[in-house]
C-alpha cells in the first residue's frame, strides 16, 4: 500500500521571540488537523522534534489541502514541508507516526532536507510515476 508522509519544520524558529507561544499554536493546530482530516490520516500528526511535525496520510489524497490548512491556521509562521510518497515497512498503526518506517518516510526526510538546503517551501519526492 502507498502512503504520503508529511514533515514540516518552522523556518528560523530559534530566532522567534515568542517561540513558546508558537509551539502551543502548533500543538493546537495538530489536534485540529487530526480531527478535521481523520478520514485520510493513517497515523496522526504529532510534534517529532522541537518545532517539527509529521503525519502519515492514506494515498492518494489531497495533501495540498492539509498544507493549506497548516498555512491558514499559522499565517504568521513560515515553514518548510517535505513530502515522501511510497510504501511503509513498519505499519503497526497502534504505534505513533515517529515509530513507523519505510520508503515514504525516507523520502519525506530527504525532501525536508532539500527544502531547507534550497530554501524552498515544499519538496515532494516519490519513485514511481504511478503515484501521481
Amino acid at each position: 500500500m502507498i502512503y504520503c508522509t508529511i514533515v514540516c519544520d518552522v523556518r528560523s524558529s530559534r530566532k522567534l521571540k515568542n517561540r513558546d507561544k508558537i509551539q502551543y499554536k502548533i500543538i493546537d493546530m495538530l489536534k485540529q488537523t487530526n480531527e478535521h482530516f481523520k478520514d485520510v490520516i493513517a497515523s496522526p500528526f504529532l510534534i517529532t522534534i522541537g518545532d517539527e511535525w509529521q503525519g502519515l496520510l492514506k494515498y492518494p489524497c489531497d495533501y495540498l489541502k492539509v498544507i493549506k490548512f497548516f498555512r491558514n491556521t499559522l499565517p504568521e509562521i513560515k515553514f518548510y514541508t517535505g513530502i515522501g510518497i511510497g510504501e511503509i515497512t513498519i505499519n503497526d498503526f497502534e504505534l505513533t507516526v515517529n515509530q513507523l518506517d519505510g520508503p515514504s518516510f525516507y523520502r519525506a526526510r530527504e525532501a525536508i532536507k532539500l527544502a531547507k538546503d534550497k530554501q524552498l517551501p515544499l519538496i515532494i519526492l516519490y519513485d514511481d510515476w504511478n503515484y501521481l
